[in-house]
């Protein structure tokens, strides 16, 4: 019996916990790297470690804790707001400061920033800053008794251009050599209504010319609504795709993880693993937009001056919707309203276009409603006799009396008669 317990493996050496060290959670040491956010710290190197922080991957597969899109959009921010914040201490900001910012923020003061910001972002960056504060436990009892953040106006839907405008952008865009980036740009963007993001972020193998169908970048879509592919169903978007197309390889090299618009990268280079940034073809696109004397335009317009044509042409709205991506309920209902609008105009042009309908003739005067005693009318009267009897005089053609016989007489249009 004994022989036998001792040739069998027990319980306890088949578990491989019990073989190795056991794990011990509270081993692990609190974290003393760059990661840390210390009240002492300046709020450039706070936010340097928020940023480390957040973007680094716990796996190489690429599980993070935010995505690459919204860390995109807290590094536009501290970039921002380091302009202001950048050389304070943490624990050094006061409400002043944060009130002080809004006020410079919206006006761009000093020229700053490259232009003015608007309620809402301001509220984003400020948000930020606080976030940053709290993880260094910066004390904030008075930042949030008298901190208050700007009111925002219900968001206005950007104005589209009229076809005018549209055709006038258009000339003046492919008029220069200079702004064929522009021309190409714009024709896309004006028949696939993506956003300037979603055009920008645009890689080789998300077009497929074979199939004429072009699709949202999967990492660069808002949300699952807006990740969609279109149908080109236009050839001159699809002449400009090509033109695009032929442009990202020479600068960027042929791979369908190239981007569409290759990043710059100094000086007449280019590199085609990173995508061109917000202010990649805005230089051009301002020199377009200041010779067509559209000065309010901007490059996201393109979206919403491609629905609205959408629209004036009668695309069902459902149809317009699964094309743009998903709109909220207020955007729904303004192309709803310019759909409408265009159907009644077109019916009230086909109703004007239509022949008139017949009319009776006039009833004719009877001969008591005439005064026949008026000069005029008896001048008349003499000039229609006169003229009967002229009329008989040049067809009345006499014949020679015969001896014999009875006489013939020609009348116009008739045959001969015997009188």
């Amino acid at each position: 019996m004994a022989t036998t317990q001792n040739s069998s493996p027990s319980l306890l050496s088949q578990n491989p916990v019990a073989e190795h060290t056991v794990f011990d959670p509270a081993s692990i040491p609190a974290p003393t790297h760059s990661y840390q956010i210390l009240p002492h710290m300046s709020f450039a190197e706070g936010a340097a470690a928020f940023d480390e922080w957040l973007s680094s991957p716990i796996s190489a597969d690429r599980a993070r804790y935010q995505s690459s899109g919204t860390m995109r959009d807290h590094r536009t921010k501290i970039k921002a707001l380091n302009k202001f914040f950048g050389p304070l201490k943490l624990n050094g900001i006061h409400v002043g400061q944060l009130r002080e910012f809004q006020r410079m923020r919206h006006r761009n003061e000093r020229d700053l920033w490259a232009h003015p910001a608007g309620p809402d972002k301001i509220n984003q960056e400020v948000s930020l800053v606080l976030r940053v504060m709290r993880l260094a436990d910066v004390p904030m009892s008075d930042i949030e008794k008298y901190y208050k953040v700007l009111a925002v106006e219900e968001r206005e839907i950007p104005k589209a251009l009229a076809p005018e405008e549209q055709d006038r952008f258009l000339i003046v865009a492919a008029s220069r050599p200079e702004w064929a980036i522009v021309y190409w740009y714009s024709l896309l963007a004006l028949h696939i209504a993506f956003s300037s993001d979603e055009i920008r972020t645009l890689r080789q193998g998300d077009i497929n010319l074979a199939h004429q169908i072009i699709a949202v970048n999967r990492q660069a879509g808002k949300n699952k609504y807006r990740r969609r592919e279109v149908p080109l169903t236009d050839s001159t978007a699809t002449w400009a795709l090509e033109r695009l197309l032929d442009r990202s390889i020479e600068l960027g090299g042929r791979s369908p993880e190239k981007y569409l618009f290759p990043a710059g990268a100094g000086r007449g280079h280019f590199n085609g693993d990173f995508h061109m940034g917000p202010t990649g073809i805005r230089k051009q696109f301002d020199a377009v937009r200041d010779a067509a004397d559209l000065s309010w335009f901007c490059q996201n317009s393109w979206r919403h001056t491609a629905i609205s044509r959408m629209a004036e042409a009668g695309i069902p709205i459902a149809t317009i919707m699964a094309r743009a991506g998903h709109c909220s309920p207020k955007m729904t209902a303004h192309y709803t309203h310019i759909s409408e609008q265009a159907e009644r105009i077109a019916m009230q042009r086909m109703s004007h276009g239509r022949r008139a309908t017949p009319q009776p003739p006039e009833r004719p005067p009877r001969a008591a409603d005439i005064d026949w005693m008026n000069p005029a009318i008896q001048a008349e009267i003499a000039r229609q006799v006169a003229l009967a009897l002229q009329d008989r005089e040049q067809h009345y053609v006499p014949v020679a009396k015969e001896q014999s016989g009875p006489r013939l007489v020609m009348f116009p249009g008739k045959g001969h008669e015997r009188a």
